[in-house]
């Protein structure tokens, strides 16, 4: 079986949504290992050292594998490559990326993949998305992942869900990908930098 993972954003000695990686660590243990203690993670990890942009990542299944630090520079992206699968499934954040690495290595000349299932929108490679038409920022209501900084962003009414599907791209200016480690607004490409 493959490992669970959660990736935490750290910057200046400081770690970002905590809580909710712990909610969804423990929920995920909970669903395939039944009712076992949390573990918080909190009281496992130590940002003060990491200074710089470092992608903390643990590893687990019923328990804690690994714990690493890694150095992270956010991979530019200019374009994205639409691509189907209409089976793909990636509800639990796993080490188990063979269909995303496969439909990723097909993005020909464009950096990244925007991954479509029964005709909606749903992830890229590595990044939840929104979509804005210049008044309001829209989120896939069926993400291959539910991101933590999508929930955030949710909860804070900055981005609302919708469905969109690929006939809906046109009626957006631009597109925004986000995760754990890329902020919201850091990358934000025109419509047209789509590939339909």
């Amino acid at each position: 079986m493959s490992l669970f993972i959660e990736t935490i954003r750290i910057i200046d000695g400081k770690a970002f949504n905590i809580d909710l990686h712990n909610q969804r660590l423990n929920s995920t243990r909970l669903h395939f290992f039944g009712k076992i203690a949390e573990i918080n993670i909190d009281n496992m990890i130590d940002p003060s050292p990491y200074k710089e942009l470092t992608k903390c990542r643990i590893a687990y299944n019923k328990e804690i594998v690994s714990i690493e630090y890694i150095p992270y520079q956010v991979r530019p992206v200019s374009s994205l490559r639409l691509v189907k699968d209409n089976t793909i499934e990636y509800s639990w954040k796993t080490t188990n990326r063979e269909t995303i690495n496969r439909l990723f290595a097909s993005r020909q000349k464009y950096d990244d993949i925007l991954i479509v299932k029964n005709d909606l929108i749903t992830d890229t490679s590595i990044c939840n998305v929104a979509f804005s038409d210049g008044n309001r920022w829209e989120t896939p209501e069926s993400p291959l992942l539910k991101g933590i900084q999508r929930e955030c962003l949710l909860k804070q009414s900055t981005i609302h869900e919708a469905r969109i599907s690929t006939d809906d791209i046109s009626k957006y200016k631009h597109i925004s990908l986000f995760n754990a480690m890329i902020g919201f607004g850091e990358i934000i490409l025109p419509i047209t930098s789509i590939n339909i």
